[in-house]
């Protein structure tokens, strides 16, 4: 009987061994964005949606996670678009406990935020955001959205590596130039010999004739808008050239559908952008996703909420397959959802996301992927 009982012991103890260390991890995430509970008013209104829709997104995606095995417990802060309520936050003794925070979304708050994070060994993870600078540099800290440094990057390459032969035209936007990766286009431009390329003001275009430009030149025009009338200018000015045009546009897909389908196609209209959600694709996957949303947030899903969805599947991926969130795991390794590439690199100062789309319109209207890597 001893005998029987030493055995019976001993076979738990080695199935104990084979079934490995058990998993008890709870990973405690930050989010802090301006959500303007106690102030939805006026243009907080607005910006208060897309914070929600985006963390509904986010949600999402930690719950189809949680059954396969992820423990996360979700801190959501509303900073109020306010530097001080967001150092307010930070002084709260539990975000010393976080794995991750999630950053709020302009750049003021991102300094302090990266403070924190470098003093406090912190993940710093921002959604919207794209910063080009910051002291102290710290790998802790990760740009989900591609810099603007970045995207002149990638048009400069796709420059080099599928029209060298054409001259770059730049048109730049009186209201909207700052907004876009001109203005860190033209830094790039101004480091490299033997560039051909052009600067022009949109209200210059306006009483441009048909031999502004020469004849049977080609061009590679450059250019970003939010606006009609401007698309319009832009439009009635090349239409009157007997030049020869391809455009790579720092535009969001909504805009270049705004652009009557045969010009897109004359001119082989493109648009560099970061995040593409193709609204109609009807996967199943799609559609797992739509009703998910639908059902847990009584919500139609923005492009908001797919960015939240891809950017906690992301985060959920790595935190299960690594027990931890450092780029020493991952960068380098290209991440593909709904509406996001994730590809990783480090910099001087922080890990850059480089995960970019070129969209074009095919012959239904319908934008899709160019792969302009080869």
């Amino acid at each position: 009987m001893r005998f029987r009982l030493i055995v019976i012991v001993l076979l738990l103890f080695l199935q104990h061994l084979n079934a490995g260390p058990q998993k008890d991890t709870t990973y405690r995430i930050a989010i802090i964005l301006p959500f303007h509970w106690n102030d939805y008013t006026g243009q907080n209104i607005n910006r208060s949606n897309i914070m929600l829709d985006y963390y509904n997104g986010f949600l999402v995606a930690l719950k189809n996670y949680e059954s396969k095995g992820l423990n996360v417990k979700l801190y959501a802060f509303d900073n109020e678009n306010d530097t001080n309520k967001t150092k307010e936050i930070l002084s709260r003794p539990e975000l010393k406990t976080m794995n991750l925070i999630v950053t709020p979304i302009m750049e003021s708050h991102l300094h302090i935020v990266n403070h924190f994070s470098s003093k406090n060994g912190i993940i710093a993870f921002s959604p919207f955001t794209a910063i080009d600078s910051l002291f102290p540099n710290n790998p802790l800290f990760y740009n989900a959205a591609p810099a603007e440094t970045t995207k002149a990057n990638e048009f400069y390459m796709y420059y080099r590596k599928n029209c060298p032969d054409k001259t770059l035209l730049i048109l730049k936007s009186k209201n909207y130039w700052e907004q876009g990766f001109g203005p860190e286009l033209l830094k790039l431009l101004e480091t490299k010999n033997n560039i051909d390329y052009k600067v022009l003001n949109v209200e210059d275009l306006f009483k441009a004739d048909s031999t502004f430009l020469a004849r049977s030149k080609k061009y590679l025009v450059f250019h970003n808008t939010r606006n009609k009338k401007e698309l319009v200018i832009v439009g009635s000015f090349m239409d009157r050239q007997k030049a020869s045009f391809e455009m790579l546009l720092d535009y969001k897909p909504y805009i270049l559908e705004q652009i009557a389908l045969d010009r897109r196609i004359k001119y082989d209209m493109k648009i560099l952008t970061a995040d593409h959600f193709d609204e109609t694709d009807s996967s199943w996957k799609v559609r797992k996703f739509r009703n998910e949303y639908r059902d847990q947030c009584k919500l139609e899903v923005s492009r908001y909420g797919v960015i939240g969805h891809d950017q906690g599947t992301f985060i959920s991926e790595i935190l299960l397959k690594y027990n931890r969130f450092n780029a020493n795991d991952f960068t380098g390794e290209p991440f593909q959802y709904f509406s996001t590439e994730y590809l990783f690199k480090k910099d001087h100062h922080c890990n850059q996301n480089k995960g970019l789309f070129i969209l074009r319109s095919d012959d239904e209207g319908k934008l899709s992927i160019v792969d302009y890597s080869k």
